[in-house]
């Protein structure tokens, strides 16, 4: 059973009229997430951060919002500009904007406060992030976002690297059935740099809507390279190994680093499905190298992607982001720690005995003196156990 997150819209009561009162409605994409999820949530973001930090990666944590002229700098963060927030710092009357990605974040800060440290510099980060408009298959505009950063390597192997330790904190959060799609965005650019502007759009346009027979009857050697390249697409890397020679020296060069890093992963993951799709281009407005999106099952979207990328500081870097909203609904509900009651004459320094041993407690409002209170109160509370002394230590609330 996955996670449902609670959605607070008030409804009239049955005996009201006028208005439906307005204190507890949310703007669409917003929810609250309540107990024993909002727990789970956590948990979750500090096993993924735990992975990444027990592999070199430092924790950093950056302002929810910045002037708009930085976080929206070129490179990652122009490329989400369009999707965050812009209001006024009535301090220094300057625009700001409120975060729709960490990545950007993540560049300034190693481009500026670390700029000293030597490369390759390794950063992990979790925090909130507000979308204008969610995404199509997943409607919260409030995320967060946890990941890693790899600042100044953008090679195959630093694509493995956060590739296999994306598997691995997905995996150590509880999140199986795992697939994973790489792509290789900078290939149909490398082909179509010799095309006219007029075939380059019917070329492209063909290639998103992945119309090979399209691509075939386009009179130009580029469009059957791509048409060739998209019906070789997919779990077979033998079929695309086989193209590398009929492409030109780059392209050739693109498809095979793409190659490489997918049978690094399997080195490490043999048993993890892996698409290769080197035409695909959604989601990845701003990376130059390997791409890559990990998928669970049952679930919808992407809950993590990344590549290889140019910060807005000219650093090669290879990061991934991943959702824990989405995550989330691909964990088992989880259940509260059972709660022992304790009466409130027995005092703090009790509670903190049981708090001592790893217990999960509640003090009362009610005394020893009227135990039918305490159990009342205990029962409201939802309580599974009841201290009625210290010498007896708790029983079982019946």
């Amino acid at each position: 059973q996955c996670i449902q997150r609670e959605k607070m819209k008030l409804m009239a009561p049955a005996d009201m009229t006028g208005d439906m009162p307005t204190q507890g409605l949310l703007p669409t994409g917003l929810s609250d997430l309540l107990d024993p999820e909002a727990g789970l949530d956590a948990a979750a973001t500090q096993s993924v951060l735990s992975t990444f930090t027990q592999f070199g990666y430092r924790h950093v944590k950056p302002p929810l919002v910045e002037f708009e002229d930085s976080l929206l700098h070129e490179g990652p963060g122009a490329a989400v500009a369009q999707k965050a927030f812009r209001l006024m710092d009535p301090i220094s009357h300057k625009m700001m904007a409120l975060r729709s990605d960490m990545t950007a974040q993540i560049a300034r800060i190693s481009g500026t406060r670390l700029h000293h440290l030597p490369r390759p510099l390794r950063l992990a980060y979790a925090g909130e992030v507000m979308r204008v408009v969610p995404d199509v298959l997943n409607p919260e505009r409030q995320l967060v976002q946890a990941g890693a950063e790899l600042i100044g390597r953008a090679d195959n192997a630093a694509s493995a690297e956060i590739i296999v330790l994306g598997a691995r904190a997905l995996q150590q959060v509880g999140i199986f059935g795992l697939t994973l799609d790489l792509g290789a965005p900078r290939l149909v650019q490398s082909l179509l740099a010799g095309a006219d502007q007029a075939m380059s759009d019917k070329i492209m346009s063909a290639v998103r809507e992945r119309d090979s027979r399209g691509l075939a009857a386009l009179s130009h050697p580029v469009a059957g390279h791509l048409a060739a390249l998209l019906r070789a697409s997919g779990s077979d890397p033998a079929m695309l190994a086989g193209l590398v020679e009929s492409l030109p020296e780059e392209a050739g060069a693109i498809l095979t680093d793409l190659l490489d890093v997918a049978a690094s992963v399997q080195t490490v993951y043999p048993d993890l499905p892996i698409t290769l799709d080197p035409l695909e281009l959604h989601g990845i407005d701003y990376h130059t190298g390997i791409g890559f999106a990990f998928f669970g099952a049952g679930l919808r979207g992407e809950i993590a992607r990344g590549g290889s990328y140019i910060t807005g500081f000219d650093e090669e870097a290879t990061g991934i982001s991943i959702y824990m909203e989405r995550v989330l609904r691909g964990l088992p509900a989880g259940d509260a720690q059972p709660r022992i009651y304790l009466p409130a004459d027995l005092g703090l320094t009790a509670a903190m005995a049981y708090a001592d041993r790893g217990r999960h407690l509640v003090i009362g409002a009610a005394g020893t003196d009227d135990m039918p209170a305490c159990e009342a109160e205990a029962r409201a509370l939802g309580c599974a156990f009841i201290v009625r002394d210290m010498a007896s230590g708790p029983e079982a609330l019946k």
